[in-house]
């Protein structure tokens, strides 16, 4: 039975012997994937992401086409503001997903075919899901997931109480379509469709498709084995299950309660609801997800579970857990201590709980993530440890021996941590931002030079720095790229009033005027204003401050267009949210960056557009600071020993005057440790300037200020390029999709469509900039020329 694209699922049954291979593997790659890409995520959607990692590279039986477009448009929605193009469906044709790395590179891909394969490749992991086929009753099936052994069984005979012929399906069916709310009739007529589809076909799975459907019919085929009700529904109950049922996935709905579950269920997903308890559950169920509902206490769990995920509940507890679980995570709860851990237990992920102590962890533990507890230790760590993810533990003094095998530890922003243990010759990956660490164990540079070590964050001595330059400096060196930040973290501090931070900024009125700082009292009010309170008071202990005479008048000058400009001003406090979280050279960068901001905001709203010489310049600037930035970014990723502000920071101060960058300042406090040179800087001017000399014209043409000053200046034939843009795109897009979707029934499909939308919009772009190059050359040309 093929794949279906459009509202296809995959139609069979997967056992948990799948679940068993999964377990008993060496190294989960999806793990030291997590650790590449958990940075694209904040900390409060870092669990969820995670685990819709784990199902993406681990799918469940009834895993639907729809459930993996959902799961990768989950992602999307998690990550961080500009990360959404590294979360890609339909990349290379409508049934591939992947994500890409800080690099552009594929690291996870999904890939679904019409013979029913599943293909996950992670990091070169390649592995593939086979749902079985639809099989005559009685038969057996010897299909299985890869690497997995044994005989699958047909669900038994259909269910004596249920209908027994089409006919009377067919009734029920039609009553309920008949009975649907106005806004549901088309919902229920699809599912109908689908129903009967089943029915026909003797289809093992239902899958109710996302059609906004309230109810569902009170029976159902007795004959499936796999029911799936996805998102974008919004069901409160079920009806009557089938008795045959092994399989039951109804997530994100609004499930208040659950009916008796059929004595051979094997695997119960409902994450995302409202459920506040469970009924009794079958003594088969071997994977048990409820993660996302309101439950405050689980009922006795089946001897042979191995999958338990109830994330993101209201347990205070849980009962004692089944001699044979493989995976428990139980992370965003209210747990103050666990029960004793099954001795086979691989994964243990508990984080967001309010656990003080571990009971003795498993011998065979290969993945532990414990962060946002109270505990002030671990116990000892399982010599097959694999991962720890220790963050955020506001108690936490110490870390326990790390085992030799551990290949990703994870500690940061744990403000009692002042040390860290000798490090396994093969840990890969060290995040230990935001802590109190001064000094580091000999072993951190024996590491290999594929291993990545952040440390931004730690008052690291003088001496620990000193250190560390002399070794990651010697020839020969062949140890791992060190990130540092210099000064460590900040102490947090109490933001003042907006106002009392500005006026000491600002010149002092004349006797009979009102202070300047007045009017800064209501701007107070205005989001993020806190966070530019704390800016400015650091700015004013950077080295500009103390050393550049003229810096205290040009922020007053700053400041007065600030209070004069809403819009610059709401631009200008959002950023200043990051810019206190480190060293004072951080806090430079930051004010670099809003100055640039100002530039092209004061070109957007008009004030170059009777001065095109200051439009050019304007633009000029914001093209070499691009290029540089680039140089600093492939400068700093040579670097063994490198804090990235620094790198940066260094470029734009010791190059202002080479490149006439205005909105740069003239002091820095830490260029000694940047690791640029004198030469870098020379070459980095020569680079910039020939880059300006060959690709000034082509990205200046792309410039959005540019176009606003042209909207202008020139609204008819700007206007007449645009409409030409659209037409080229509609254009362009009907023929790619009577070219190339209507031939393969691709219609409708959300993907596809995408993806050729994509490349229609690609094309008319270029069509609108080639229309309007004649234009800028029109009137820039004369002012273009090196």
């Amino acid at each position: 039975m093929p794949l279906h694209v459009g509202s296809g699922c995959l139609p069979a049954t997967i056992t948990n012997l799948r679940i068993n291979c999964i377990a008993q593997s060496a190294t989960p790659p999806e793990m030291s994937l997590w650790e590449k890409i958990k940075e694209f995520f904040c900390s409060t959607h870092q669990t969820e992401a995670q685990e819709c990692i784990w199902t993406i590279c681990h799918p469940s039986v009834g895993t639907t086409r729809e459930d993996v477009v959902s799961r990768f448009e989950q992602l999307r929605m998690l990550v961080y503001a500009g990360y959404e193009e590294s979360i890609h469906s339909g990349r290379h044709g409508e049934s591939h997903f992947c994500i890409l790395d800080a690099d552009n590179q594929e690291i996870l891909s999904v890939t679904l075919d019409d013979a029913g394969n599943y293909t996950v490749n992670c990091q070169g992991h390649n592995e593939t899901y086979r749902f079985t086929m639809d099989i005559e009753q009685g038969e057996e099936c010897t299909e299985h997931a890869e690497g997995a052994s044994g005989t699958l069984q047909v669900s038994p005979l259909p269910d004596p109480a249920a209908p027994q012929t089409p006919a009377a399906y067919d009734a029920v069916w039609s009553e309920w379509k008949r009975a649907a709310p106005a806004e549901e009739l088309r919902g229920r007529a699809a599912t109908v469709q689908r129903i009967c589809t089943c029915l026909n076909n003797g289809s093992r799975e239902l899958n109710v498709g996302e059609s906004g459907l309230t109810a569902l019919p009170d029976c159902l085929p007795a004959h499936i084995t796999t029911l799936v009700i996805p998102h974008n529904n919004y069901l409160t109950s079920l009806p009557t299950l089938p008795s045959g049922l092994e399989v039951l996935t109804v997530e994100d709905n609004q499930l208040t309660s659950l009916p008796p579950l059929p004595a051979g269920l094997v695997v119960l997903t409902v994450s995302g609801n409202q459920l506040t308890s469970l009924p009794p559950l079958p003594a088969g169920l071997q994977t048990l997800s409820v993660a996302g509902n309101q439950l405050t206490s689980l009922p006795p769990l089946p001897a042979g579970l191995q999958m338990l995920l109830v994330a993101r509940n209201q347990l205070t507890s849980l009962p004692p857990l089944p001699a044979g679980l493989q995976m428990l995570s139980v992370a965003g709860n209210q747990l103050t201590r666990l029960p004793p851990l099954p001795a086979g237990l691989r994964r243990l992920l508990v984080a967001g709980n309010q656990l003080t102590s571990l009971p003795p962890l498993p011998a065979g533990l290969q993945v532990l993530s414990v962060s946002d507890n109270q505990l002030t230790s671990l116990p000892l760590l399982p010599a097959g440890l694999e991962l720890l993810t220790l963050e955020r533990n506001p108690q936490l003094v110490r870390l326990p021996p790390l085992p030799e095998g551990l290949q990703t530890l994870s500690v940061d922003a744990n403000p009692q941590l002042t040390r860290l243990p000798a490090l396994p010759s093969g840990l890969q990956r060290l995040y230990a931002r935001n802590n109190q660490l001064t000094r580091l164990p000999e072993s951190i540079t024996g590491l290999s030079s594929e291993a990545s070590v952040n440390l931004e964050g730690n008052p690291l001595s003088e001496r620990t720095l000193q250190a560390l330059r002399e070794i990651t400096s010697a020839p020969g060196y062949s140890g791992p790229r060190i990130l540092f930040d210099m000064a460590g973290a900040s102490a947090p501090r109490e933001a003042r009033a907006l106002h009392l931070a500005a006026a000491g900024w600002l010149v002092p009125a004349r006797e009979g005027e009102p202070a300047p700082a007045d009017r800064w009292h209501m701007f107070g009010q205005e989001d993020n204003a806190a966070a530019f309170s704390l800016f400015l008071d650091r700015l004013s202990e950077t080295e500009n401050f103390m050393k550049d005479a003229g810096f205290k008048a040009q922020i007053s000058s700053w400041l007065v267009q600030l209070a004069e400009d809403e819009a610059l001003r709401a631009k200008t406090f959002a950023m200043a949210t990051e810019a206190t979280a480190s060293c004072q050279d951080r806090v430079t960068l930051a004010l670099h960056q809003m100055k640039n901001v100002q530039l092209v905001h004061d070109a957007e709203k008009g004030q170059y557009d009777n001065n095109l010489a200051a439009l050019v310049a304007t633009g000029r600037e914001m093209f070499r600071l691009e290029k540089l930035e680039q140089i600093a970014r492939e400068k700093a990723g040579t670097l063994a020993l490198a804090d990235d502000v620094e790198v940066y920071l260094a470029y734009q101060n010791k190059l202002k005057k080479a490149l006439g960058l205005t909105s740069v300042t003239a002091e820095m406090r830490f260029f000694g440790v940047s690791g640029v040179t004198v030469s870098d800087l020379q070459a980095a001017e020569l680079q910039v300037k020939a880059a300006e000399k060959s690709e000034l014209r082509e990205w200046i043409l792309q410039w959005g200020p540019l176009h606003s000053v042209l909207e202008r200046k020139a609204p008819e034939r700007v206007n007449a390029l645009r409409e030409k843009q659209i037409s080229d795109y509609e254009e362009t897009y009907r023929m790619l999709s009577d070219t190339e979707l209507r031939p393969f029934g691709l219609v409708g499909n959300t993907d596809a469509e995408r993806t050729i939308g994509a490349r229609a919009m690609e094309s008319a772009k270029k069509t609108f900039l080639d229309g309007l190059r004649p234009l800028v050359e029109e009137m820039l040309g004369s002012y273009l020329a090196p």
